[in-house]
């Protein structure tokens, strides 16, 4: 059930353009891999230019175990994510 909705969320925000060029990880065909490449190359160009950048890293692998759970749902609903699916999701 956990992979129908994931599945039919991802969906939903592709459908309706809620993803970023920026969005990466659990796109297909947009891995963390190319991210790191595409984020390489952009640091590349700024140093060659002469610009120093600023990096910091941070560790969101345990993020959505603390978010709030009516915080969630009304992003979902913002987003517009209703009907069968946001049902499933509120009660998952």
């Amino acid at each position: 059930m956990e992979s129908i909705i994931s599945d039919a969320l991802v969906n939903h925000m592709k459908v309706n353009g809620l993803f970023t060029s920026k969005q990466f990880g659990f796109l297909k065909g947009r891995s963390t891999t190319l991210q790191l490449l595409n984020v390489l190359d952009e640091w590349t160009k700024l140093l060659d230019a002469g610009i120093p950048i600023d990096v910091v890293y941070t560790d969101f692998q345990k993020a959505f175990d603390s978010v709030p759970h009516r915080r969630l749902m009304s992003k979902l609903e913002a987003y517009g994510v209703h009907g069968h699916l946001f049902s499933w999701t509120n009660h998952s």
